[in-house]
């Protein structure tokens, strides 16, 4: 099938973007851990060649080295982690000490670009902040109206010419509105996620060769956004708590099973939590978990006062989600409709841990460490976002199902 050719010239992102500003020694969080820093050899020959102190030359010995495995693609070398899961260049304060004395132009790719990211598509080169950093969950904290979004011309030598298949050429426009549907404030959150499923139901089955079938789509996807009936028929769907606790407690095992030990150890406050024994561990094995669903409902009401009974900040989260991660993606009815599955899988876990989070500490801090700490463990890793896209496939075949994964 022939491909279409959009040429790129101006960059897209959330207004919040240029406002970003790295935490440093203030981040409870510090993004210097808790995941492989891997890099190419570029980045890593600029490391080796930089003038450093003999302190820093005996860190770098032990802290970084070559990838030998070919199946890591262009990734050529990594830092090693010391205890706890930190890389070995952090010091006492959470600093970098390779920034601190070769300049940030020394550290890789990676290390100077989180939490940000850049990728073209038909669109327009498109700048995001990825959820995982504190720093950015403060910027959605502080944004009760909402994310707004801002389009400027590209310096002419980051011009592109993209090809896309047909399907995707109309990307843009989708994405657009599904972000709408995210931000209609008449609904609560989860019902938006609800309408966009019985939205994406329609357009899955549409033929996209045929002309004007897209912009159809569209007209009748707003005429169903601003219907009374259709609010009602949306709320009226069923909800079951133990349900909804039962998936996204296999999703929490899962997490807590195959993390690193920080990240750990908050999954273990939240199986806390919602236990209803207190010797719930033995050995690192759950056997037979048993759930304290009131405790839950103590937990949530907690949760709903610290956001002020508001769903601004989840909204901001989900969109900034869905913006990160090029959400939907039409390229095919399957990939149309696993891409819903997988947000939705996010939403209702992003709340749960963030209902069981509460145990420990209800703040505005305790929030952002879990969302940080579920965003890295799942929005970072494509295996395991794929996995809880087919969670959601497998357990919630019907849109009754994915309503109580959404209301609980």
């Amino acid at each position: 099938m022939a491909q279409q050719n959009f040429h790129v010239r101006t960059a897209l992102m959330p207004l919040c973007y240029k406002d970003f500003r790295c935490l440093a020694a203030a981040c409870r969080d510090n993004c210097c851990g808790g995941w492989e820093i891997a890099f190419n050899k570029k980045d890593y020959l600029r490391i080796k060649r930089a003038a450093k102190s003999e302190e820093l030359a005996k860190i770098l010995s032990d802290g970084m080295s070559r990838i030998r495995d070919s199946a890591l693609g262009d990734f050529y070398a990594h830092f090693k982690v010391g205890p706890g899961g930190i890389c070995a260049f952090q010091t006492e304060e959470g600093l970098c000490r390779l920034q601190l004395e070769c300049g940030e132009e020394t550290l890789p790719q990676v290390c100077r670009s989180y939490p940000r990211k850049s990728y073209y598509t038909s669109a327009a080169k498109e700048l995001s902040l990825s959820p995982s950093c504190e720093g950015v969950l403060g910027l959605l904290w502080d944004l009760p109206q909402g994310i707004d979004f801002w389009e400027e011309p590209l310096p002419k030598q980051e011009w592109r010419a993209v090809q896309v298949p047909p399907r995707l050429a109309r990307f843009a426009d989708i994405r657009s509105f599904c972000i709408d549907v995210m931000q209609e404030r008449s609904l609560p959150l989860s019902r938006r996620f609800l309408l966009l499923g019985f939205l994406f139901q329609r357009l899955k089955e549409f033929d996209w060769a045929i002309e004007g079938v897209v912009d159809e789509w569209l007209a009748w996807g707003e005429s169903q956004l601003r219907d009374p009936a259709i609010a009602s028929a949306l709320e009226s769907m069923p909800r079951d708590r133990v349900a909804f606790l039962t998936v996204n407690i296999r999703v929490l095992l899962e997490l807590y099973e195959k993390t690193t030990a920080d990240a750990k150890e908050v999954y273990r406050s939240l199986f806390s939590a919602l236990s209803a024994e207190e010797n719930w561990e033995k050995e690192d094995d759950l056997g037979q978990f048993s759930m304290d669903t009131n405790r839950y409902q103590v937990l949530e009401n907690r949760l709903e006062e610290l956001l002020g009974h508001s769903d601004y900040f989840f909204e901001n989260l989900m969109v900034m989600t869905a913006f990160y991660k090029t959400f939907p993606n039409p390229a095919g009815p399957e990939e149309l409709w696993k891409s819903y599955a997988a947000m939705c899988g996010l939403y209702s876990f992003y709340w749960f841990a963030a209902v069981l989070g509460c145990h420990k500490e209800t703040s505005r801090e305790r929030l952002f460490q879990v969302a940080g700490t579920v965003s890295r463990d799942v929005l970072h890793n494509t295996t395991r976002l794929d996995w809880l896209a087919d969670v959601v496939l497998n357990n919630c075949g019907t849109m009754e199902k994915i309503a109580v994964l959404l209301g609980g």
